[in-house]
């Protein structure tokens, strides 16, 4: 039992850097006394599981304040979703030994939301400008070989 309590103590100690893109986050509460949240950070597949098609969902804990914060952030125009980003994660132990990480914090790591922006409008044709299947052209029309 000793040893249980100092390696629980030790690895709450620890933390890690997960750096991956966020595709959402969301959050719970129980009648009102069990309450949180999760960040689900998805990652290229590394076929190690045959039962697994797409990308791998990683599930990190995040404190139920924490989605508070980040829906002003999007609601203001600073944080979008899927994004890439950094979270700071403690380490814990949870059921049958595994380690549980728990967001403590987070922040982009990735272009901002104005940077975005701005690239997504560079990449669009201009007005009056037309796709071809070698360019754009400025023309009103495309023609035909």
């Amino acid at each position: 039992m000793t040893d249980q309590i100092t390696q629980n103590s030790f690895l709450g100690d620890m933390q890690t850097v997960i750096r991956g893109q966020v595709e959402s986050l969301t959050r719970y509460e129980i009648d009102g006394d069990n309450k949180g949240g999760s960040i689900w950070v998805s990652k290229p597949n590394t076929g190690k599981n045959p039962n697994n098609l797409g990308n791998e969902l990683i599930k990190v804990k995040m404190p139920f304040e924490m989605f508070d914060q980040k829906k002003a952030e999007v609601e203001a125009g600073k944080l979008y979703f899927p994004c890439q980003m950094e979270i700071l994660c403690e380490i814990n132990m949870g059921g049958q030994n595994k380690a549980v990480l728990t967001a403590i914090s987070m922040k982009l790591d990735g272009p901002t939301p104005e940077a975005q922006q701005e690239q997504e409008s560079k990449d669009k044709p201009k007005a009056g400008a037309v796709q071809t299947a070698t360019g754009t052209t400025s023309g009103t029309t495309a023609h035909k070989p």
